[in-house]
């Protein structure tokens, strides 16, 4: 899956990249059906 992080020491947002697949599935989650329901994640810190 990939990213855009915002970082306070950059200008520009940078693109990350995190494997949310194996962390689930090590919760004993099934990705398929967890993943496809997620169009968009927002993080901000006040």
């Amino acid at each position: 899956m990939a990213l855009l992080a915002k970082y306070s020491h950059h200008a520009e947002p940078e693109e990350e990249y995190i494997d949310l697949k194996p962390i689930l599935e090590g919760l004993y989650i099934d990705s398929a059906s967890f993943l496809k329901h997620i169009k968009n994640v927002r993080i901000a810190y006040a």
